[in-house]
């Protein structure tokens, strides 16, 4: 987490390492802090700490709106996400 000064969140992130591969989650910049490379500090900070335990292979699944930080870093693209819902109307149906 990268705090403002009164210390509410500029970025954060998190990762949750499974051996040689890490899961990078959750990854977001406060819209008041975008665009001051907290997002790239966060990234590289989380993808160096994957690779000090042991992680060489990263995924994660991001937003259009992120798409292009992860690029930036190295980050390739391999397949789009389809976001769904289900809410308890459609199990009202069954």
């Amino acid at each position: 987490m990268v705090a403002a000064p009164d210390g509410s969140l500029s970025a954060r992130g998190q990762i949750a390492p499974t051996g040689g591969t890490t899961v990078v989650d959750q990854v977001e910049t406060a819209p008041e802090h975008r665009r001051k490379g907290l997002g790239g500090l966060v990234m590289r900070t989380l993808q160096n700490a994957a690779v000090r335990q042991g992680a060489r292979t990263g995924v994660l699944a991001g937003t259009s709106a992120g798409r292009g930080l992860y690029e930036a870093l190295g980050w390739e693209v391999v397949g789009l996400l389809t976001s769904a819902k289900q809410g308890p109307s459609a199990y009202a149906r069954a």
